[in-house]
């Protein structure tokens, strides 16, 4: 294939080695306690809570499902 720039055809094609971000995971989220629930039963998580992360002033939910130790 040829390209009009010389930087684009002397990289490296598609096998670079892409490295991992060193970022934390963040948690799963759910717009609907069913589905948390749902989610918290397929990991089998005996004792949960469901937790809202947005404002109690907010319209729509975004909970998180935080296991009990």
């Amino acid at each position: 294939m040829i390209m009009g720039s010389t930087f684009f055809s002397e990289r490296e094609s598609g096998d670079r080695i892409r490295t991992a971000r060193n970022r934390k995971k963040r948690p799963k989220t759910f717009k609907s306690e069913e589905s948390a629930k749902k989610y918290a039963d397929s990991i089998k998580a005996k004792g949960y809570d469901l937790v809202n992360l947005k404002s109690p002033e907010a319209k729509h939910k975004k909970l998180k499902v935080v296991i009990k130790a």
